[in-house]
């Protein structure tokens, strides 16, 4: 089978877990090929970073014992594209509604 995705629009859902202070936001890719159709991933967030306070992007995973179990696998490149879009969005999404 071949899927030619065409189009990829990430969801975004601020948080406000004060259990979490570093999660920013819920994230959803949705995937949509030529034909309209779509496949949706869930369970991706933005977090700030602790080091230098920036957000960034994490996939979808799991605690192991010490580790993560990560559910996605993503070439670099194009997780480094994946991203950018996720956090252009999730900066459109924080910006506060000014009514006047």
């Amino acid at each position: 089978m071949k899927m030619n995705i065409i189009k990829l629009e990430p969801r975004i859902k601020l948080a406000t877990d004060k259990q979490y202070p570093d999660l920013l936001s819920y994230v959803s890719l949705k995937l949509i090929d030529e034909h309209e159709r779509y496949l949706t991933i869930n369970g991706f967030t933005i977090r700030k970073s602790k080091y230098n306070g920036e957000p960034y992007l994490v996939p979808p995973s799991k605690r192991t014992g010490k580790g993560f179990f990560k559910f996605t696998l993503i070439e670099k490149s194009l997780w480094k594209e994946i991203e950018r879009e996720a956090l252009a969005e999730y900066e459109k999404e924080s910006i506060p509604v000014v009514e006047g």
